[in-house]
């Protein structure tokens, strides 16, 4: 089992994707959807999250508990140059700012270095997202680049930061890793 101190990860199936709200405003606004999806574009983003060869997609869910309330994974995996880039998203926002996405993160990591055997493990995160910033520095994640008004939100230009997590910065963290628990 994949699991930390509040949470497991579990395989994402398509219904999870159907059943969550991705069109939430605040959600949407957080993780950069510009619209609504259709019926049809979330079939299809679902059956993409769950099929692809190139991705390691899990539903976060609290210990005890199947139902998920959010979502982290792994895409473009690249075995060749050990990288991938995560993205991450709580769609409870009763659970927004207590750590699990932090826990979720640190269980994730711990799969992509210990088992895949990454070297390298980034993500995007807007610099208006002040929390999920703080979460990924808990983590362990550093911030490597500034992409400086490369995202049109709201009327209004945003930046976006770059940040990443080598194996040997996972390695120092001195935690008890996912298959200890």
């Amino acid at each position: 089992m994949m699991r930390g101190e509040r949470i497991w990860l579990r395989p994402m199936e398509t219904s999870d994707v159907l059943e969550s709200p991705v069109d939430d405003l605040d959600l949407g606004h957080y993780v950069g959807f510009r619209r609504p999806f259709s019926r049809a574009e979330r079939e299809r983003f679902a059956k993409h999250l769950v099929s692809s060869e190139a991705e390691q997609n899990f539903v976060i869910c609290e210990l005890g508990e199947e139902r998920g309330f959010g979502g982290i994974g792994l895409r473009d995996v690249d075995r060749l140059n050990g990288s991938a880039e995560v993205t991450v998203f709580i769609y409870d926002p009763a659970k927004w700012g207590k750590g699990y996405g932090t826990d979720a993160m640190l269980v994730l990591l711990d799969f992509a270095f210990g088992e895949l055997r990454l070297e390298r493990i980034w993500l995007r995160v807007f610099d208006y997202n002040k929390r999920a910033v703080r979460s990924y520095e808990k983590a362990g994640f550093v911030k490597e680049a500034l992409l400086r008004h490369d995202r049109w939100h709201r009327g209004t230009y945003g930046n976006t930061h770059l940040m990443a997590i080598l194996r040997s910065e996972w390695e120092a963290q001195e935690r008890p890793r996912g298959w200890e628990r």
